[in-house]
């Protein structure tokens, strides 16, 4: 059977397990107290010679898988309560002669009686939205010899797994950075817990028989369109990666110096304090011998901090963790331990703190599997301008920090994917790899969010819903550009009905000036400090309808337009664009100040800003010397409020259309300042930010690589290739961006009084050049090489 964009259904056979009556009474966790709990799940079995073993795995909520004590994968991939995803992975080379076992450590997240809803300090985390079913396990598989014969099942439901429930201890929020993230935290006691179960000598005798329920596969349900509890779909991305490593550096005096291990004796306190080198996501192995009752915590952060900016980020004699730490505890009980944290961590430094108890504690420097989306970006750029390929390479390891099973806005505080941020990276990753995959699934994502009134949820996955009402129209950006990249009409056409709903929203909400206003839900625009009283809304939403938020409806309407004309709705094409121009005439009558010589921030509202301008000119409002015009206000006048990180894409993209590029430099400054700042990645705004790693802040990888390096393919055809450079404040460039054909590469100097470009295309591409002068020029694969003349002032 297929499912709707998934790929074929292997389960066959399977039964989901869940927790048995009898283990939930013994335990005394009733209705309401299961949520942020854990199941163990263990299948135990021998083996005589070596085997195959290829099985698909599911869990409700979230499992993480064990072979013989060694970590496997993670899952299931983020879906929503339509979508409940599966892995298959190769297992035969965990696999030994002798006594193996299969181990699943399965979280339940439950927000139904969380007492407090999202506030709680029990409420599970938003970015995984589940269905209130209990704990459950299914795995498909069979052992297989050497020549194929079946030796064995490890398919739930017919071979014989245990499950222990565990009461012990639940996740909780860590106050201040779990807050918009759900409970995560960890705080165990192993004299209560158990620390060896994922072993195969772990006695499991005392363990319960799983609860057999009902089958994975799909049955006769269907055949009247009852649709199961689990939809289950093959996971559409790639498996995460998880690359083993140890953390080295050590900040301060070192404690653990070169050696494997540290003893701390009984009574004493040690604090090690690790540099990871940049920040990472990362599942942490913890190997710990001996020291009942000592208590050690560990402490993940991004930064030190103190006041507002006064130290660099690796300052640890004059800064502080604050209140910006991720802080797990553990108990010991006395014997050998591995602990490993459920849920990965994200740091650049690590603070470990041991309090011996009546024994010595052997602690051994932290492994760890670093983990994520396997992203594989082979471009890169060069530049005599020192500051460009470490400002490349930054942004880029942003990118990769903010990428797992979805794309997230930051690994640290919150990993959620908002379409805002997720149409951002959706560009970014365009830039530096061939993948379309995350895309093509966020843009799932999207739709399946979508809500009764014509809007999607302002974060999806997720749980609990979220609307925000302007990112509506970033699912609009990203669905066009995502056709642009591909050529893909097929996904047009299935989510072109989206398009229709959310412009359809922002139409019944016109007020009786003839713009939208009153739009409901959180219309938030940009992290602007002048706007943090409304929290990232314009001040003019106060008083009545905001210019720069119709003018990105203004923008959706044209990007609706070219998405039904790319699908042969031309009659719909072309009411949308009449749309745009009412839109367009009454900003231009209602808040354009001619005393000024810029658009206000409303009919009513006496502010200036980038964003308002930018999107004047990217609605084709301003152009030529005007549009040059008033672009250069936006940076002179002091009054004027700057775009943040989070909206410079469209200031750059007004600068760029109105003929002015060279002014972004002013901005450029401040990611340049970051590497003063010993940033290793992008902050979520340019000063007094929360998040160290935050992807919608990465915006010099596009701009380096598609408009100063001028590559761009976004023309509906892969193949194709449009270069356009603009060299305006960097001396030469040279760099290669990454396709599925191989790599463009290009080189751009100064020679004999002009520009000399060079330019090598892959065997299949072909493409355009545009020079500073106008001229254009046919690209074939192979070198290309132009010699241009410099553009007199």
């Amino acid at each position: 059977m297929a499912a709707e964009g998934g790929g074929k259904i292997m389960w066959n056979e399977a039964l989901w397990l869940g927790v048995p009556r009898a283990e939930i009474e013994e335990k005394k966790i009733y209705q309401g107290d299961m949520n942020g709990r854990f199941a163990y799940y263990r299948l135990d079995f021998m083996l005589e010679q070596r085997v195959e073993l290829k099985a698909d795995i599911s869990a409700n909520s979230r499992y993480r898988l064990w072979v013989n004590g060694q970590p496997v994968l993670s899952g299931p991939c983020r879906g929503d309560q339509f979508r409940h995803y599966y892995e298959t992975v190769e297992l035969g080379d965990y696999l030994r002669m002798g006594k193996n076992v299969l181990a699943v450590q399965v979280l339940l997240c439950d927000s139904m009686y969380v007492k407090e809803g999202p506030g709680d300090n029990r409420a599970p985390l938003n970015s995984v939205a589940t269905l209130p079913a209990g704990h459950r396990l299914a795995v498909e598989g069979v052992l297989k010899g050497e020549e194929g014969n079946p030796l064995g099942e490890v398919t739930t439901g017919k071979a014989p797994w245990k499950v222990w429930l565990d009461n012990t201890f639940f996740l909780t929020k860590e106050p201040v950075v779990n807050g918009n993230m759900g409970a995560l935290t960890e705080r165990i006691d192993f004299n209560a817990t158990p620390g060896g179960w994922r072993l195969p000598d772990f006695d499991d005798g005392g363990w319960r028989a799983g609860d057999v329920l009902e089958p994975v596969k799909c049955g006769f349900e269907m055949m009247f369109g009852i649709l199961k509890t689990f939809m289950m779909e093959e996971r559409p991305i790639p498996l995460l990666y998880e690359r083993p490593a140890v953390l080295e550096k050590e900040l301060g005096e070192s404690v653990m110096r070169k050696a494997a291990y540290v003893t701390v004796r009984p009574g004493e306190r040690r604090t090690l304090l690790f540099d990871g080198d940049g920040l990472f996501n990362a599942f942490f192995r913890y190997q710990i011998e001996g020291g009942a009752g000592a208590e050690i915590s560990f402490t993940y952060f991004e930064k030190f901090t103190k006041g507002i900016d006064q130290v660099k980020r690796d300052d640890y004699i004059n800064g502080e963790i604050g209140q910006n730490g991720q802080r797990d505890t553990i108990v010991l009980d006395g014997g050998s331990l591995l602990y490993e944290p459920f849920w990965y961590r994200t740091m650049r430094f690590l603070k470990i703190e041991i309090q011996a108890a009546g024994e010595e504690v052997r602690f051994y420097r932290p492994a760890l599997l670093k983990t994520g989306y396997p992203l594989n970006p082979g471009s890169y750029i060069k530049s005599d301008a020192p500051w460009v390929e470490k400002v490349y390479d930054m942004c880029v390891r942003t990118l990769q920090g903010c990428m797992m099973e979805t794309y997230m806005d930051c690994p640290f505080w919150e990993q959620m994917q908002y379409p805002m941020d997720t149409r951002l990276q959706a560009l970014f990753t365009y830039v530096c790899s061939a993948d379309t995959k995350l895309a093509e699934k966020a843009l799932r994502d999207f739709h399946d969010s979508m809500l009764p009134m014509g809007l999607i949820q302002g974060r999806a996955p997720s749980n609990p819903k979220q609307i925000i009402s302007t990112f509506s129209l970033y699912y609009i950006f990203m669905l066009l550009e995502y056709y642009r990249r591909t050529g893909d009409t097929d996904i047009l056409k299935r989510y072109r009905a989206d398009v229709d709903s959310i412009l359809e929203y922002y139409d019944r909400h016109l007020g009786p000036q003839g713009l939208v206003e009153n739009l409901g839900f959180w219309d938030f625009v940009d992290w602007q400090e002048s706007w943090h009283d409304t929290m990232g809304r314009p001040a003019a939403v106060r008083k009545g309808p905001s210019t720069i938020i119709n003018l990105m409806y203004g923008l959706a309407l044209l990007d609706g337009a070219e998405i039904n004309e790319a699908t042969g709705r031309a009659g719909l094409a072309q009411e949308y664009r009449e749309r745009q121009k009412n839109i367009v005439v009454k900003i231009q009558s209602l808040c354009w100040d001619a005393g000024r010589g810029m658009f206000r921030e409303g009919p009513s509202c006496q502010e200036f800003s980038q964003h308002a301008q930018s999107w004047a000119v990217l609605n084709g409002m301003l152009s030529g010397e005007d549009a040059r015009r008033v672009m250069r206000r936006t940076f002179e006048e002091k009054d004027v409020l700057r775009c943040y990180f989070s909206t410079c894409y469209e200031l750059f993209r007004a600068c760029e259309k109105a003929g002015c590029y060279e002014l972004t430099a002013r901005q450029m400054d401040w990611w340049i300042k970051l590497l003063e700042e010993h940033c290793t990645t992008c902050p979520e705004t340019p000063s007094n930010s929360r998040s160290e790693c935050h992807a919608w802040s990465a915006l010099p990888m596009y701009e380096l690589i598609s408009v100063m390096g001028g590559i761009r393919r976004e023309a509906g055809s892969p193949a194709r290739v449009e270069v356009c450079p603009h060299l305006d404040y960097v001396p030469n460039l040279e760099g290669g961006m990454l396709t599925e054909y191989g790599l463009v590469t290009f080189r751009y100097y100064p020679k004999d009084g002009g520009m000399q470009y060079e330019l090598t295309l892959p065997e299949g591409m072909e493409g355009s050049f545009r020079g500073a002068n106008g001229g254009s020029t046919v690209l074939r694969a192979g070198k290309n090489e132009i010699w241009e003349p410099v553009k007199k002032a």
